[in-house]
């Protein structure tokens, strides 16, 4: 999910949630794109981008941190997602029209950090 701002086209942010993620982004609420996938491999763009960048222990240390039982999440840089880059940011501050929220809710969420980012 991430907010549009008002200088922003909620088609841009549409796709840079697509390019993340593979799903159907809907603008809603208002000011708000959400995205909603209830499959793992749709996190498939984050896995390979994360390992080819060697990023893999940022986003695994900030799923371990914002863990609070069955859900976690992490931010992704919208603008650098609008080019189809994945960047983690540990800030909202680090995205200037704020970040892309990938909040993961799992029984199993040892094994989704896992698969996505293993030791």
């Amino acid at each position: 999910m991430a907010s549009v701002k008002p200088s922003e086209s909620s088609e841009k942010v549409t796709i840079a949630i697509a390019n993340m993620i593979d799903c159907s982004p809907e603008f809603r609420y208002g000011s708000m794109v959400v995205g909603k996938s209830y499959n793992t491999e749709s996190l498939r763009t984050i896995y390979e981008q994360v390992r080819s960048r060697s990023a893999m222990g940022v986003l695994r240390r900030v799923l371990n941190y914002n863990r609070l039982g069955n859900t976690t999440h992490f931010l992704l840089n919208k603008q650098a997602a609008y080019a189809g880059t994945v960047v983690v940011i540990d800030d909202e501050q680090e995205s200037p029209l704020g970040p892309i929220r990938v909040t993961l809710n799992c029984l199993e969420m040892d094994c989704i950090i896992e698969w996505l980012v293993p030791i």
